[in-house]
């Protein structure tokens, strides 16, 4: 099927097709199934090459219409981006009284986390920002899941003499998490500093977050220092950008 609509003529190809799109699923056409027709089904209805419906989609993917999966095809977007408040959910008045940082992440919205943890010779980098080279850290490695959907993996490294005997060796980390119990040891959190990449992902690193090779990844490297500017924590984080919008706020 053409798309016919003098008042878009002038728009590329790729563009009136996502407005077709768009207009269809605005009138319940896919409610259903929520799934949309393959990119082979849509190429012979609108007569054009496959680019150009996958430019179409990705132009719904931008507009949060649509989200692709795995092997399985694109479907209509039901998952709610999180806002991800970089400066606000490291303050102390979060952590210093009990909440956790992913309370002020999911406003009361589900989570769940596979947890593993182990004592480790960590990468010459993590042993350098922590200044434990020839040492060995502790390393506790997240993935983290809300309303059904993995959207986060991370991995914090702790200078293992540093933690031993905290709840920060244990899988529950307790009220306020690992700050708190950082906090409790004289080794609180003053100030942080992140640094942010992003890209398209590994196979596995895809596998990880259930997403497809085409769906960029954000990776942020925190590090943590307490009141004497010495680092006590490094937090690698690999997130699903279709999962988050990065907010960050600052003061005047």
């Amino acid at each position: 099927m053409a798309v016919t609509d003098p008042a878009q003529s002038k728009k590329p190809r790729y563009e009136q097709i996502a407005d077709e799109l768009r207009a269809r699923i605005d009138s319940g056409m896919y409610s259903e199934s929520r799934k949309l027709p393959s990119e082979r089904e849509l190429s012979e209805e609108f007569d054009t090459a496959r680019n150009t419906v996958r430019d179409a989609i990705q132009v719904l993917r931008a507009d949060d219409l649509v989200e692709s999966r795995g092997g399985s095809g694109v479907y209509l977007r039901s998952f709610r981006r999180i806002k991800r408040d970089a400066v606000e959910r490291l303050s102390r008045k979060h952590w210093g009284v009990g909440r956790a940082i992913w309370d002020k992440d999911l406003g009361g919205r589900d989570r769940s986390e596979e947890v593993v943890i182990e004592t480790v010779t960590p990468p010459d980098e993590i042993a350098g920002t922590l200044g434990i080279r020839g040492q060995q850290a502790l390393m506790r490695r997240r993935v983290f899941q809300s309303e059904g959907r993995k959207i986060q993996q991370a991995t914090s490294w702790y200078p293992a003499e540093l933690v031993a005997g905290t709840a920060i060796t244990e899988q529950d980390t307790g009220p306020g998490g690992s700050y708190a119990r950082l906090d409790e040891i004289g080794r609180g959190p003053a100030h942080y500093r992140e640094e942010i990449k992003i890209r398209l992902p590994l196979s596995a690193e895809a596998r990880t977050l259930g997403i497809t090779m085409s769906t960029p990844v954000v990776f942020i490297m925190r590090t943590a220092f307490d009141v004497d500017d010495q680092p006590v924590e490094v937090n690698e984080m690999m997130l699903d950008s279709d999962s988050y919008t990065l907010i960050y706020t600052f003061p005047s």
